[in-house]
């Protein structure tokens, strides 16, 4: 009997036994998938954590940036001045070795005449005088032909020596402005590496700040002052603006219209002379209209400012870019919509974008007619 019952019960068991364990299959399965879902979410979170900036953090992180900045502006700044010191030692150079082949010339001319002239010619001179007093003129003649000739050997060699020295002091400027170019290239490539990095929290705070830059008005015009004079230099060259729509300077939005706009930091209205852009860092810069490029240097508010003058006292401003970003020089002859340099956050800048101006006779005017 007892055997029956444990035979009936161990086929229960067996019967039963499929039934009992795809349930505790199925079972594990969901505790698996919830401890997934668990972990996955974890790291969700962490990285929601990590991606999401506080505003203090914001803040840290832009005055980061704003010193990296400064850094990268102050060495552009020394490049652009070694690079002025190096075009006037050019100047000095040239001047020297023009005067040395000058001189050069006047001390061949003088050695040729005593060849032609023989080594007895000083001495029959002074035999063949007629008194004594002509004798003493003639000798006082000859140790002044002879005083001139050592003047004019000291004066040769000195600009030789003068010559050395140039050359020497501007071998050391051009490693100097190696360096510092190197340099500056360097903290370029870092800053915007960086930006690049930080690009969505940068718009955050651009649009809160809404590129409010504070260009000295010293600064302005001055270059209002550059402008003016390069103009009225070049007015004799018939050079003439022939109208027509200006090509867009960048493809982006208008982040700051022409004209008297608050500034909250000052409390008070400002004239915004230009037109704001905002775009990413590093898209390209195009000249509006052709013409010459009459300014290409570092500039305090500005950051860097590239000036066109298109002819007809018209011409257009760009600025904020970095000076490892510009392709043109002060002379250089551009097309319309020609890749001039790139967008920037240079300067008293909160954000990458291009500030762009219309000048007439030096004097900022609106520039949406022109683009329109």
């Amino acid at each position: 009997m007892v055997k029956a019952k444990f035979l009936c019960g161990w086929m229960c068991f067996v019967l039963a036994a499929p039934l009992l364990i795809p349930g505790v299959i199925h079972a594990d399965e969901i505790e698996d998938k919830k401890e997934s879902i668990k972990e996955r979410d974890k790291e969700i979170q962490r990285l929601e954590k990590e991606k999401a900036m506080t505003e203090k953090e914001r803040k840290t992180m832009f005055a980061r940036l704003e010193e990296e900045k400064r850094k990268l502006a102050e060495r552009n700044e020394e490049v652009y001045r070694l690079e002025q010191e190096l075009e006037r030692s050019k100047k000095k150079l040239k001047l020297k070795q023009d005067q040395i082949r000058e001189r050069k010339r006047l001390f061949d001319g003088r050695l040729r005449h005593i060849y032609q002239q023989g080594d007895m010619f000083y001495l029959e001179s002074l035999l063949d005088a007629g008194s004594l007093e002509e004798f003493i003129n003639r000798l006082r003649y000859i140790r002044l032909l002879a005083e001139r000739d050592r003047e004019l050997l000291q004066q040769f060699r000195k600009d030789l020596s003068d010559l050395k020295a140039e050359q020497s002091h501007y071998k050391q400027l051009l490693a100097d402005q190696k360096k510092q170019a190197d340099q500056a290239r360097s903290l370029h490539r870092e800053l915007t590496r960086k930006y690049k990095e930080y690009e969505k929290e940068l718009d955050h705070l651009a649009e809160k700040q809404n590129h409010l830059e504070q260009i000295n008005e010293k600064e302005q015009e001055a270059i209002r002052k550059l402008i003016r004079r390069e103009q009225q230099e070049k007015r004799g060259q018939k050079k003439s603006y022939k109208g027509g729509r200006f090509y867009p300077p960048v493809q982006g939005s208008v982040t700051s219209s022409y004209g008297m706009r608050w500034h909250p930091t000052q409390g008070k209205y400002k004239m915004h002379t230009g037109v704001d852009f905002g775009s990413s860092l590093g898209t390209p810069i195009r000249a509006a209209a052709g013409g010459e490029v009459i300014a290409s240097r570092p500039s305090t508010g500005y950051g860097y400012i590239v000036v066109i003058d298109h002819g007809s006292g018209l011409s257009t401003l760009y600025a904020h870019m970095y000076a490892q970003d510009v392709k043109v020089d002060v002379g250089d002859t551009v097309s319309k919509g020609q890749v001039i340099a790139a967008v920037g956050n240079n300067g008293w800048s909160t954000g990458p974008h291009l500030h762009f101006e219309v000048l007439k006779n030096g004097e900022p005017t609106d520039p949406m007619p022109y683009l329109k």
